[in-house]
């Protein structure tokens, strides 16, 4: 009871539509508990000083930019560099949440000797909630992160065909979520010090300021359609080789599997 943990919880139906054919639906559940923080006991949270930062104007950004971005903080410079670290249960400060709920539908069929076919759908939510102070409020910003249904959709089919004269056809296609993407920038001392009345502490002269709260904005989804030639020879009553011919991705997809999230000129390249 205090080491951390995770719970695994699954539940599955399945079903024969035919014969030859089924579907499976389940729902799949893990929570986990007894997280950890890191507190410095050399500070506190009344030794960090709130400030806010416009976002620069730019049509990419939700709304074209321009907002107000708050909830940001600077340690005092008296107490830079001065760190006594603590790892403890993060219960002594609030509750932890991480937890993930998904659902998956498949089918299954094999249609006499030739044919074989399946395909499903998987999808959930997550959600990773630490609402809570141990050192920096800012923590509190973007505290609670929800990855939604609609990014973690997946939709797998797979089937395979034997033709005449030991050769065989199969291909399998997938449409998987994009990426999620941020927008970190970096605001400098001239954007900051009206708001926060000094400089950085440490002597910074920059500091990085999410524009974009996590898990909100996505590449778009990614389609991959595979297809496999396959030759079957038969050396002996119990020895056989077979020879495959690939085409990876026939859709010719340049999905986007991962991309800059610093903001700039350099910005989702």
């Amino acid at each position: 009871g205090v080491r951390e943990y995770n719970w695994d919880f699954a539940a599955e139906v399945q079903h024969e539509l035919m014969t030859g054919m089924s579907i499976t639906g389940g729902y799949y559940r893990n929570w986990y508990g007894n997280l950890r923080v890191t507190d410095n006991l050399s500070v506190t949270p009344a030794d960090y000083s709130p400030y806010c930062v416009t976002a620069p104007v730019d049509t990419r950004l939700p709304g074209g930019g321009g907002f107000q971005v708050c909830g940001l903080h600077d340690l005092e410079p008296s107490k830079f560099g001065q760190a006594s670290s603590l790892v403890t249960a993060a219960s002594n400060y609030g509750d932890q949440k991480r937890v993930n709920d998904f659902f998956g539908v498949t089918v299954n069929a094999r249609l006499g000797e030739r044919l074989q076919f399946g395909g499903g759908v998987d999808t959930g939510r997550s959600l990773d909630d630490r609402c809570f102070v141990v050192d920096s409020p800012m923590a509190l910003l973007h505290c609670r992160v929800v990855t939604p249904f609609a990014a973690q959709t997946q939709v797998k089919m797979h089937g395979s065909y034997m033709l005449p004269g030991d050769f065989g056809v199969s291909a399998v296609y997938q449409n998987l979520p994009g990426p999620a993407f941020g927008a970190n920038y970096a605001a400098t001392l001239a954007q900051i010090t009206p708001s926060l009345g000094r400089n950085l502490a440490g002597g910074a002269t920059t500091a990085t300021v999410p524009l974009v709260a996590p898990q909100t904005l996505f590449e778009e989804r990614i389609t991959r359609l595979d297809l496999r030639l396959a030759k079957r020879l038969r050396l002996s009553s119990q020895l056989g080789v077979q020879l495959n011919l690939d085409a990876y991705n026939m859709l010719n997809s340049s999905s986007i599997l991962l991309s800059n999230s610093t903001f700039g000129a350099q910005w989702r390249r």
